[in-house]
């Protein structure tokens, strides 16, 4: 939901009105503003010029309640917004005669006009309030003239909560160009809570008696960045937004960082990190959402998208054929059974009862290209659940301390995750040796940055919620800390021999069984390397017109063992 007025709005509107006919005051309007503005251009601001101007004026006069003073001074800043003209005081002074003495009837004007909303002033402040450095036509004004209604111009009660938001964005869009003060946005953001008063938001907003003034301002600016997409608000753009002094500006995050906020107090917002989190951002707590976006939580949580990792959806987790060593089936089936969603839901309720953290935790380890990613795409697929996979080299950063806040920010999106789907999601660190290595004494700021991952990591996993799968193909370098926090250890093996055989006999359909035998009993290859087999002997065929299958997947099979150490001599076939 886009929460801005834009130009380009308001041409598309002119344009569209005029089609359909909507046009005579609207160009009788326009004719008014022509005219006037031509007729006042270097011509003295009195008595004499305002009377001989009445009838050119009489239309937008009447249009916006305005005597003839007052709209031939609104229509030079209507005609300036057309013509992209500068007005500044000295734009307004060569307007006008060049008389500066003519300032002061003209400022009291503009300061009317502006109280009547049919214009901003840029640059006034708390100080000055009567100073400002130019003067800015109100998007409405043009709005309410091509709608021929001038009661556009004025806020009316809305139906939603969503569009009491709307309103109040464009106050904060006039503020952040300086068209209003803090005061005023205040002003008429409390305005806006009076009129729209029904609104059963609005009447939670004003039960909150400690939640007023510039609380209450960056609260509703927080909540509007957050239904328009915003995952982590940055707390530095909003507070920029909404203030206009510097010192309120430096104060007001100063006491955010001090935790003398209500926002923080009240638990209105909570910073999007965990045991790092950073300042800077935030979101709102779970109970705001509760309490004052019931109609657009879902609408918020879709906008979902994690920082540290991807998320892969289990409807778009292709079918695969895996096969396991017999140990490894009957765990994996166990694992299946258990992250089932009925099973899943009983198994946590079970959990709670017995005042247990209802965190299910594994580790898949083993020989490379052993299927351990692959098994748990198929277990998401399977369960229908989608997987948040952690791009391990994400986390790791050059600057000091950044490394940890990114590790601690995996798990806040986790937890954000979990309420994000229906589902409980997996977690998965894959290939995790480098996290889940063990902590050593050291002096080096390598080892104590990874020492200190480690130990957030421990943490993290002491008191974790939900399913996490780390895959790793160094077991022996784990840290025996992680032994007692990871509830399911799964270890896959090279596959047996009558494993290799169905694993081949699938890939190479068109083998007859003696040669798959003959390869099974010469080289031991996982069912990673056989898929790479797979792959290359696919691109030789649609290079080459004619190829010896059996001739190019030995030396296929030669050339995977390569890296294995495994040269051994092959049994029965031809040596190229």
């Amino acid at each position: 939901m886009e929460i801005k007025f834009h130009c380009s709005a308001i041409f598309l509107r002119i344009i569209k009105n005029n089609i359909m006919g909507k046009k005579s005051l609207y160009k009788s309007l326009l004719a008014s503003v022509q005219e006037v503005s031509q007729s006042s251009d270097i011509q003295y601001f009195n008595e004499e010029f305002i009377e001989s101007n009445r009838e050119k004026a009489a239309p937008l006069a009447n249009f916006f309640a305005l005597n003839t003073g007052e709209a031939i001074v609104l229509s030079f800043f209507i005609h300036a917004y057309f013509k992209d003209l500068n007005t500044n005081k000295e734009a307004i002074i060569n307007q006008f005669g060049k008389d500066i003495s003519a300032m002061a009837d003209i400022e009291e004007i503009i300061h009317m006009l502006a109280d009547r909303k049919l214009v901003y002033l840029t640059g006034s402040s708390k100080r000055f309030k009567k100073h400002f450095k130019s003067v800015n036509i109100n998007p409405k004004v043009i709005m309410a003239m091509s709608d021929e209604d001038a009661t556009l111009l004025e806020f009316k009660p809305v139906s939603n909560f969503s569009d009491f938001l709307l309103d109040i964005s464009e106050l904060i869009k006039q503020r952040s160009y300086e068209n209003i003060t803090t005061l005023k946005l205040l002003e008429e953001v409390l305005r806006l809570m009076d009129i729209n008063g029904s609104l059963e938001e609005v009447k939670w907003l004003k039960r909150q008696k400690k939640l007023m003034g510039e609380d209450l301002l960056v609260f509703i600016a927080i909540c509007i960045e957050q239904i328009t997409g915003e995952e982590m608000i940055d707390l530095d753009k909003v507070i920029s937004d909404v203030f206009d002094s510097a010192s309120d500006k430096m104060r007001f995050r100063q006491n955010m960082k001090n935790n003398k906020s209500v926002l923080y107090n009240e638990n209105y917002i909570t910073n999007t990190g965990s045991l790092f989190g950073n300042m800077n951002y935030v979101q709102l707590s779970d109970e705001t959402l509760d309490n004052i976006l019931q109609d657009m939580k879902a609408v918020v949580k879709k906008c979902f998208t994690p920082r540290m990792g991807q998320i892969i959806e289990a409807e778009n987790i292709q079918e695969e054929k895996l096969f396991y060593n017999e140990k490894e089936k009957q765990q994996i089936f166990t694992l299946k059974n258990v992250l089932n969603e009925v099973q899943y839901q009983k198994i946590l309720s079970k959990m709670k009862t017995s005042n247990m953290r209802g965190g299910f935790t594994v580790l898949m380890y083993g020989f490379p290209g052993t299927g351990k990613t692959s098994t748990v795409k198929s277990i998401a697929r399977e369960t229908g659940r989608n997987i948040y996979m952690i791009e391990i080299p994400k986390i790791n950063s050059k600057w000091v301390g950044e490394s940890e806040k990114n590790l601690s920010k995996v798990f806040e999106e986790y937890r954000r995750a979990r309420k994000q789907f229906e589902k409980d999601p997996i977690l998965l660190f894959n290939e995790a040796d480098a996290i889940l290595g063990k902590r050593i004494n050291s002096h080096n700021s390598v080892d104590k940055m990874n020492n200190t991952l480690q130990n957030i990591l421990l943490q993290e996993l002491e008191d974790f919620e939900g399913i996490f799968i780390a895959t790793t193909n160094l077991p022996d370098h784990l840290d025996a800390a992680f032994d007692r926090r990871l509830l399911y250890k799964i270890e896959f093996k090279k596959p047996e021999s009558a494993i290799r055989f169905e694993i081949m006999k699938t890939s190479f359909p068109h083998l007859n069984d003696d040669i798959i035998q003959l390869i099974n009993n010469n080289f031991h290859l996982t069912g990673g390397q056989i898929q790479n087999i797979k792959k290359k002997l696919l691109v030789k065929n649609l290079l080459h017109d004619q190829i010896n299958f059996e001739e190019e997947i030995i030396s296929l099979c030669e050339d995977e063992n390569i890296l294995r150490g495994n040269t051994r001599p092959i049994i029965g076939f031809q040596q190229r």
